[in-house]
């Protein structure tokens, strides 16, 4: 188990600038796409499998743009495209066919939170939401409606831990040997901000596990920990009514509704 120690965005707005970091990261990148060896540990089976560097790349460069940007949610929304040659780039709804852009996110990630407290039928024990239009909406709805309730709101990193297992060989059932890789990503964020109409101040903390596939180096899967002080019921009939407006779900989906998924193929 690594900790990361909490640092402040270092590319402002006007200025890029590729950190450190990143060049090494990209530099290994590029040197493992070329190497013949490096190919090797590639799982063939699977579309979209990517080598061990790769793959190391590309959960270091999520990790990277994830402590970056969320301290920013509420001031440039959730930043989950990238420009892998300059560091964290705050673009949206790019081409596909721009291909110098990376998505940190899968397009099956899946988000879940267990509420402390059973919420009523029909709501499910765990809420879940599927696929990345989804998670990008629900962001966008949870930062407007805060932004309307609240001003001056902040996001402070509390801590940021990587929790990873050293990389082990698994044969399959060609008798080839790939390598297994697990990585979680623990994030523990402090939201504050001051009502509007009472000017009150209001505080919630955050703790959240971020997972990425092993296959695609990608987040799947993002699991609220825990929220405190618990959202009220009235926060999740507000997020699916919105859901409803915008995708046009409607009765189709009932509230809270919950969408298996296979995380390993993510």
């Amino acid at each position: 188990m690594r900790r990361f120690p909490n640092f402040t965005p270092i590319f402002l707005s006007g200025h890029p600038r590729t950190p450190r970091s990143v060049l090494c990261l990209e530099r290994a990148r590029r040197s493992s796409s070329s190497s013949p060896s490096s190919r090797d540990d590639v799982d063939r089976s699977n579309p979209g499998a990517i080598s061990d560097q790769e793959w190391d790349v590309r959960t270091g460069r999520a990790i990277y743009v994830l402590q970056q940007t969320l301290p920013d949610f509420f001031r440039i929304g959730l930043v989950s495209n990238v420009d892998p040659t300059r560091g964290p780039d705050l673009v949206y709804n790019v081409p596909s066919e721009q291909t110098e852009t990376e998505n940190i996110y899968s397009p099956k990630i899946r988000l879940t939170y267990t509420p402390p407290v059973a919420l009523p039928s029909p709501f499910p024990r765990t809420l879940s939401i599927e696929g990345l239009p989804l998670y990008l909406a629900s962001s966008v709805f949870i930062r407007h409606t805060m932004k309307t309730l609240y001003s001056d709101l902040r996001v402070e990193l509390r801590k940021v831990v990587v929790q990873s297992r050293p990389l082990t060989l698994k044969s399959n059932e060609a008798g080839h040997s790939r390598s297994t890789r697990e990585k979680n990503l623990f994030i523990g964020l402090r939201v504050l901000g001051t009502t509007r109409v009472s000017g009150g101040l209001g505080e919630w903390q955050i703790d959240s596990t971020y997972s990425f596939s092993p296959l695609t180096g990608l987040i799947n899967l993002h699991t609220i920990n825990s929220i405190q002080p618990a959202p009220h019921q009235a926060a999740y009939d507000a997020l699916r009514a919105s859901f409803s407006n915008v995708f046009g779900l409607g009765g189709s989906m009932q509230p809270g509704e919950a969408r298996a998924v296979d995380s390993t193929k993510a």
